[in-house]
């Protein structure tokens, strides 16, 4: 048996109508700066700072998160939060990750330079060891990173023996001990 299928036919008027509501309704809405967004630290110890806009401290668990309002991540962010802004201002090699792209387009950062399990797979996937250790140095460069490396290695259970050694090399962390620590798997 074969398959079937059903379209629809859209007039090019009725089709122009509806991108123009699409669009006109998400350049219309503008950023609620109230709504809690998720921050992940990708450290392995306790992370902290000072809440501009309120009263008291936030505090963040070894690789854990927190639910913080887009309005403090901004007042955080302008007022030079290393941890969010990272080693150049821009979100490239922060401590703490903004996982709501509103977010993260709001404060101006690029979101495909801080670190991700991605970038760690994409990592890996370089043939070229020479290659592989030369890109590693560029992304992953805090202490942070060098322990969610890691980590990463650990989680997504990669298994290039050169490249795992450099890793543990570059970073002082030996693969054994981080998940011994972490009890993870």
């Amino acid at each position: 048996m074969g398959r079937t299928t059903t379209t629809k036919k859209v007039s090019e008027e009725n089709l122009n109508e509806t991108v123009g509501a699409k669009v006109a309704q998400e350049v219309e809405q503008p950023l609620n700066l109230e709504k809690q967004v998720t921050v992940r630290s990708i450290a392995g110890w306790t992370t902290g700072f000072a809440r501009m806009l309120t009263v008291g401290d936030v505090t963040i668990p070894s690789r854990g998160s927190i639910r913080l309002s887009r309005n403090e991540i901004i007042s955080q962010v302008h007022n030079n939060n290393n941890l969010f802004n990272g080693t150049d201002g821009y979100g490239s090699h922060a401590t703490l990750i903004i996982e709501d792209s509103q977010t993260i387009d709001e404060v101006g950062f690029k979101a495909e330079s801080q670190f991700s399990d991605k970038m760690v797979v994409d990592l890996f996937n370089i043939r070229n060891q020479n290659e592989f250790e030369d890109e590693l140095k560029k992304k992953i460069v805090t202490r942070a990173e060098k322990y969610a490396l890691m980590i990463s290695i650990i989680k997504q259970q990669l298994n290039d023996f050169s490249k795992i050694r450099f890793c543990e090399s570059y970073t002082g962390y030996k693969l054994d001990k981080v998940e011994q620590d972490e009890n993870i798997r």
